[in-house]
């Protein structure tokens, strides 16, 4: 473990180009969060609106048919949109893994060229994306039942624990989601004919996506304080601070995607070293019988 940690951090400080799949990823998160606000509200206004015989438009001030809309419009695109974020970032993973193994092979790291890679692979990511995707809401409605007691509840009223206990949920929630679902990830990241990962990537690799998650939170936490203090004076500076929150709280993201490209490539490595171990074994022995009869012959010479 300490050796796979090394060589992921090695690669995370001397590779830039390794940071750029996973950063994009969470700036197009970003904005499809933007998006979606602005999508909302457009189209809950659309449906308030209406048309004057007099002429101009007419919108609804009722507050509660206001809310009522958004909630029925906010549910299937929050949906959509907690899907693309998946599927960007799962396609930042697969991504992140070429180039490492490009690095590794001492050739030069190539965006371009990783990406005709994995062109053939996008319909494997969007099944991954939406498997992930499952799973999480699965596990998301088993916590949810499990917190329904009155005594969680009025736990919950208090500010304090409620923000450590939502962290600890959302920890525990990735442990077991990564957890069921690293050996399709480890498998996603191999060439097609390598066999599933073994017991021991699959634990190491939800270890440090835990330690990993752990880490972004903590980062988020006090990038959220250093912003409380702060005021800007445009919404240019809001959105420049945004971007580079977003690139700073990921990071451990970056990590987590150079540790499971190395997972992946060692459970290639050790299918490699097994089949030809299964080679050497099967190999047909030398015809002893026949070297025997043929000296046999030759010394004894005719009767």
């Amino acid at each position: 473990m300490k050796e796979l940690w090394r060589k992921a951090f090695a690669l995370f400080r001397r590779h830039f180009i390794l940071w750029v799949p996973c950063s994009l990823a969470a700036l197009a998160t970003l904005a499809l969060t933007r998006l979606e606000r602005v999508a909302v509200l457009n189209i809950v206004r659309w449906q308030m609106t209406r048309h004057s015989i007099l002429g101009g438009e007419i919108v609804s001030p009722d507050p509660t048919e206001f809310l009522h809309r958004a909630s029925t419009v906010a549910i299937p695109l929050g949906l959509c949109k907690y899907f693309l974020e998946i599927f960007c970032f799962v396609l930042a993973l697969v991504i992140t893994a070429k180039l490492v193994g490009m690095i590794l092979e001492e050739q030069r790291p190539d965006m371009a060229a990783a990406l005709r890679a994995i062109a053939p692979q996008g319909r494997k990511v969007a099944l991954f994306s939406l498997k992930y995707m499952l799973a999480l809401g699965a596990l998301g409605a088993v916590m949810v039942l499990s917190t329904s007691s009155q005594s969680i509840r009025v736990r919950l009223s208090d500010p304090a624990f409620l923000k450590t206990f939502s962290y600890a949920v959302v920890i525990a929630w990735t442990g077991c989601a990564t957890w069921l679902l690293m050996p399709s990830a480890i498998r996603l990241l191999q060439a097609p004919e390598v066999s599933p990962a073994a017991a021991g990537a699959r634990r190491l690799g939800t270890i440090f996506t835990v330690l990993t998650s752990t880490a972004a939170f903590a980062l988020e936490y006090v990038v959220g304080k250093g912003e409380a203090g702060v005021e800007f004076g445009n919404q240019a500076e809001v959105t420049a601070v945004s971007v580079m929150n977003t690139i700073v709280e990921n990071a451990p993201e970056v990590l987590l995607f150079i540790v499971l490209a190395l997972l992946a490539r060692q459970a290639i490595i050790h299918a490699e070293t097994q089949a030809v171990m299964e080679d050497i074994a099967i190999l047909p022995e030398p015809p002893t019988e026949s070297i025997v009869s043929f000296g046999t012959v030759l010394f004894a010479g005719p009767a």
